[in-house]
């Protein structure tokens, strides 16, 4: 789980407001692989999905707009993480496994998330706030 503690305090409140929901979704996810929900899983992995396909794409705009220098690296990065989630997503449906899902919570998706927050999104925050 991830604890709001946990999450990096950035110089752009709204980029704390989408990484608090974003948490909240996984922490939700979670719950839902420990209770071996298989519909509640399948609809936050979707719901989970969106939300960070529409914090990327507006993150995305923003550093386009703004001429953020390093914009190809951090997109690139999205872009992994977006095919990454999307795959997981492939491979429940086809299997119906929340263990495949908690593992990939545990052993990525829960650290990278706040890893990515701490130093690209931290990067990007600072640049935006100057």
């Amino acid at each position: 789980m991830i604890s709001l503690d946990q999450i990096p305090i950035l110089a752009i409140p709204s980029m704390n407001d989408t990484h608090l929901e974003e948490s909240l979704i996984i922490n939700r996810l979670e719950v839902a692989v420990n209770n071996n929900d298989i519909d509640e899983v399948y609809l936050i992995l979707r719901e989970l999905l969106e939300h960070t396909g529409l914090h990327y794409f507006d993150e995305e705009k923003l550093m386009e707009e703004t001429l953020y220098p390093a914009f190809k690296t951090h997109k690139k990065e999205h872009d992994r993480h977006l095919g990454e989630l999307r795959s997981v997503i492939e491979y429940f449906d086809k299997h119906k496994e929340p263990g495949a899902v908690d593992a990939y919570i545990k052993g990525n998706l829960s650290a990278w998330t706040l890893h990515h927050a701490e130093t690209m999104d931290r990067e990007l925050a600072l640049f935006l706030n100057a």
